[in-house]
């Protein structure tokens, strides 16, 4: 929880009744554990207990409070090293030229039923990608991007949860059907949200929503991209065409019409977190 000092000093009854107010307020939120937040208890509590009594900024009297990204801590270097090489294998870049892992790690404390817990991300003849690995250890989602290529969109989902993202975007999140918004860690490039397994509809319709809508936000917290909410959401998406760098038109998997000349294609947008 991330609290604003305020501009000037507050009187002691006012700075006393903010106290309260935050302290009753946390009082509340921990009442009932939540495994989709982690819990730092007494130690964490103690430091926003001791920066209320120092006094803070309410607008409107009420605590501004920011949004917060799953916990994740590293994977060891053997266990990073064996899912990295099953994820290149998984993609046919275990033996192409400088092949190589370049992060792993899992989420702490993620709620009961989020589908992937650990992630790895590798290289391979130009291509960077990530697996997600289930509870059991079963490689169950996967992204691909390459910087020469460039995104679909502003943001570009790949399995539940996951995907990459541009540059200016600083926070996304995923909101599984019937869900609430789920905060995903964005790290090189790829995103990585704990959220649940939704089932894609064995005979959409157009107004058929989709089984997650992701969406990507700026520095200053303005919405600048929202994935396709219905069927005929995605369809649409599905058959617009992109033209990367070198001219190359081309639309999303499924499309099978003709593509149009690369002027009348959207530019795609450059990619370029990692090195090519």
């Amino acid at each position: 929880m991330n609290i604003l000092l305020p501009d000037g000093d507050l009187r002691s009854s006012t700075r006393d009744r903010q106290r309260d107010e935050l302290i009753a307020i946390l009082e509340s939120e921990s009442g009932t554990p939540s495994r989709r937040r982690l819990l730092v208890p007494l130690a964490a509590a103690a430091a926003v207990v001791l920066v209320a009594a120092l006094g803070l900024v309410l607008r409107d009297d009420k605590p501004r409070v920011e949004q917060v990204a799953p916990a994740v801590e590293p994977l060891s270097a053997a266990e990073k090293a064996h899912l990295g090489q099953r994820c290149l294998i998984r993609y046919n870049l275990a033996t192409s030229t400088g092949h190589a892992v370049l992060d792993g790690f899992r989420f702490v404390n993620p709620p009961s039923d989020a589908y992937v817990r650990t992630w790895v991300v590798g290289y391979g003849a130009g291509l960077w990608v990530n697996c997600g690995f289930d509870q059991a250890g079963v490689m169950v989602s996967g992204t691909a991007a390459a910087p020469r290529l460039g995104l679909f969109n502003e943001v570009q989902a790949g399995g539940p949860g996951s995907g990459a993202y541009v540059k200016p975007v600083t926070r996304i999140t995923v909101t599984p059907l019937g869900g609430e918004p789920v905060e995903a860690v964005l790290r090189n490039g790829f995103y990585y949200a704990p959220v649940r397994s939704v089932p894609v509809s064995k005979a959409p319709i157009d107004s058929t929503p989709r089984p997650y809508v992701v969406r990507g936000y700026d520095a200053t917290g303005n919405l600048v991209y929202t994935s396709a909410q219905t069927e005929a959401d995605r369809k649409a998406d599905q058959v617009a065409c992109r033209a990367d760098p070198t001219g190359r038109t081309y639309a999303l998997a499924g499309s099978e019409r003709p593509l149009p000349a690369p002027k009348d294609c959207r530019p795609n947008l450059p990619w370029s977190w990692l090195p090519s």
